[in-house]
């Protein structure tokens, strides 16, 4: 567009001296009125077809022709698409010509004079138009320099909200991850521990009538249970706090017999165990030895609560890029591969397992071909799948 304002302004000066030589001031006002119209038409339409072009160099020939003066020719260094030498060749040939063939009133010294005068003034005139190209093009580019900028800066706000709404999910992410492992603590440190407890306290009711000094040493190995459920709920806050991520084999070992010793002596059931395919020395995640305690406590309870088992058997075994643990038992449970979807669905240990060793990268198996059986697999490793 400035690029066409200037060739207009330049149209109006070249026709101011034409009038005072032409022969048709007339025809020439009206050929310059198209050539500013077809040019502020071509600025808006920047396709050219091949009746524009001819149409265009018709009315610059006209404008040269009827303007009497060498400096109508300079219109011809307007020409769309043309390289600056042919236009140059272009104006000057047109001069020459109608000068030597239709005015016949010039001597070919003068002919060659204005010719290179004429040269000079499309010189003049192309670096004139060189430095208003340059000029739009460094003001072209410093919008887009500037559009970039608020396109960048849009964008950088547009990330600090998207960091900020990510860091507000991570953080809710962390406290939903905080509750689950609480939840899942106490539920495996506790609510065994109280099912145990009330299991003594209802044997203890049987026997109050008939043996009042065993029920007496029921009612107190319960009451020692409940007091080591409150103390079971206080490990399992420490347990998110704690700095130490290790744990041994041997370490878990003695937490499983643990376990399997107050759970013969609350039920009376016998419990095999076999650690021969695992070293103490075998070190794992402190939260993953801790899930494997509450697993065995969840399928010691379940085997006795829905199977009816009076026969357990727990395998610890790993190496050094697993840990497994399998327990299986007597019980006549129906859980089958038609309704194992329902029952882990509705049930919230068995749930909470598989949820856990898939998050961390482990897996599980369970069924029931004479007595249920389950196996936990977790890796050993650090820093796993969260």
């Amino acid at each position: 567009m400035a690029y066409a304002i200037s060739e207009i302004i330049i149209l109006v000066l070249l026709t101011i001296p034409g009038l005072f030589h032409s022969k048709a001031p007339v025809i020439l006002i009206m050929s310059a009125a198209a050539l500013m119209i077809l040019t502020a038409y071509q600025s808006v339409n920047e396709e050219n077809n091949k009746i524009i072009i001819i149409s265009d160099f018709m009315l610059r020939s006209a404008f040269a022709v009827l303007s009497g003066n060498f400096s109508g020719y300079l219109v011809f260094f307007f020409l769309k698409d043309v390289k600056v030498h042919i236009r140059a060749c272009s104006g000057t040939l047109m001069f020459i010509i109608v000068q030597l063939a239709v005015c016949k009133n010039m001597s070919a010294a003068m002919c060659i004079l204005y010719t290179i005068f004429l040269l000079l003034s499309f010189s003049v005139l192309w670096v004139l138009y060189r430095i208003l190209n340059l000029a739009e093009k460094r003001k072209i580019k410093e919008n887009n320099r500037i559009t970039a900028a608020n396109i960048s800066e849009l964008h950088e706000k547009r990330l600090n909200e998207q960091l900020v709404m990510q860091k507000s999910l991570d953080e809710r992410n962390a406290r939903l991850l905080e509750r689950e492992n609480i939840s899942r603590n106490i539920h495996n440190s506790v609510g065994h521990s109280i099912t145990a407890a009330i299991m003594t306290l209802d044997a203890a009711d049987l026997l109050y009538d008939v043996k009042p000094d065993e029920a007496r040493r029921k009612m107190n190995d319960a009451n020692n249970r409940i007091r080591d459920s409150l103390e079971s709920v206080r490990r399992a806050v420490r347990a998110l706090d704690d700095d130490n991520k290790e744990l041994t084999a041997g370490e878990l070992k003695s937490e499983l017999d643990l376990i399997i010793a107050q759970f013969v002596m609350d039920t009376g059931t016998e419990v095999y165990q076999d650690y021969s395919e695992i070293t103490d020395d075998l070190r794992m995640e402190h939260d993953h030895a801790l899930f494997l305690t509450g697993v065995l406590k969840e399928l010691l309870t379940n085997g006795i609560k829905h199977g009816h088992a009076n026969e357990f058997t727990v395998i610890l075994s790993g190496d050094h890029a697993h840990v497994k643990l399998c327990v299986s038992d007597n019980g006549c449970s129906d859980f089958c591969p038609e309704n194992c979807k329902q029952r882990i669905e509705k049930g919230f240990g068995i749930k909470k397992i598989i949820s856990y060793a898939k998050k961390y990268g482990g897996k599980t198996a369970f069924e029931n071909e004479n007595g249920f059986r389950s196996m936990v697999e977790l890796p050993v490793g650090f820093g796993g799948k969260t």
